[in-house]
């Protein structure tokens, strides 16, 4: 009577086992595949933040290469102002420059929205290539440099805009107060090479952008 009642609980005891077993099993299965599904996720949002990155930073460098086609029409005109004396500035030319770039203004918008929606995700944890992830900080922080610079130009041209429109009609500059050597609009503003400088300064500026753009592609 007693072995029978023993066999009874340790055939209890060993099916309570197997199905422990089962259900550890299970739970063991079921979190594997979370955590797999989960990383699956994470390496998809990851590529995806990756990618909107390098199509902002496309952009953002088709944006630079635009601006610099504008500040080569307000350097040429440096360039003219400089390589000319008071006697042999032509004031065809003069009216020209004036007319066609002077009184002009170009905004250029370089764009860090996917940057800052990187950033705030916590995706950045998830980025293996730590050499990827600082050369993705250089390149946005060239970006917001080339903003800064573009701005601070059109800032100070607007100012002389403001200081010579009492004298500007139709785009001529007719003055008796401005201390101009010529009638050569902004002469004050464009006498210094601001837009020399900021060409001369394209190319090590566009390097970071350029080489982590290399870097994103070669992800593929």
């Amino acid at each position: 009577m007693y072995k029978k009642k023993s066999k009874n609980t340790m055939s209890k005891i060993g099916k309570y086992l197997r199905e422990l077993s089962i259900i550890a099993l299970g739970v063991a299965i079921t979190l594997s595949v979370s955590v797999w599904l989960s990383n699956r996720s994470e390496k998809r949002d990851l590529a995806l933040y990756l990618k909107a990155i390098k199509m902002e930073l496309e952009e953002n460098l088709s944006t630079i290469d635009n601006a610099m086609k504008h500040f080569q029409l307000e350097a040429n005109y440096e360039e003219y102002l400089r390589s000319h004396d008071e006697q042999t500035l032509n004031v065809d030319t003069l009216q020209h420059y004036a007319t066609s770039v002077c009184y002009h203004f170009a905004k250029f918008q370089l764009n860090t929205n996917a940057f800052e929606m990187f950033r705030s995700s916590g995706a950045m944890r998830l980025v293996n290539d730590k050499d990827l992830l600082i050369a993705i900080w250089k390149a946005y922080n060239r970006c917001t440099s080339f903003k800064e610079v573009f701005d601070r130009y059109f800032d100070r041209k607007h100012e002389h805009i403001e200081k010579e429109a009492p004298f500007v009609k139709n785009g001529i500059l007719n003055y008796t107060e401005l201390n101009y050597v010529v009638p050569a609009a902004l002469y004050n503003f464009y006498a210094f090479p601001q837009a020399t400088a900021i060409i001369n300064a394209k190319e090590e500026g566009l390097e970071p952008i350029k080489e982590t753009l290399s870097q994103l592609e070669r992800l593929k």
